[in-house]
């Protein structure tokens, strides 16, 4: 897995790519709680390029909105993989996100 993070107009994009699993997974929500440690509204976490998605993956999305809750900002799913979208639905988790199209961050 490979992350990124940027500035996306009033927003941090974080990009994800490859591979999320046991491995790795917690990478994701330590920069989301890293992030938080700003005051941002918005952090929208790109998932587009996301070739592979566990349920640790599942786990790490779920900590880090709790994260940013926390922090009064709000998490969006950016064009999630396939497989993304697969795993969120299957455990039910699907629901328990906000998702957003590339350039929207509202």
């Amino acid at each position: 897995m490979s992350l990124a993070l940027t500035d996306d107009g009033s927003a941090k994009l974080i990009t994800v790519s490859g591979e999320v699993d046991m491995s790795n997974a917690h990478l994701l929500t330590e920069l989301v709680g890293f992030v938080c440690r700003q005051s941002v509204p918005v952090i929208a976490l790109d998932l587009s390029a996301v070739r592979f998605f566990g349920a640790h993956g599942v786990s790490a999305l779920l900590q880090a909105q709790d994260i940013a809750t926390e922090a009064r900002a709000a998490v969006l799913l950016r064009d999630p993989a396939p497989c993304v979208t697969y795993i969120l639905a299957t455990t039910g988790a699907l629901r328990s996100f906000r998702f957003s199209g590339v350039g929207d961050t509202t």
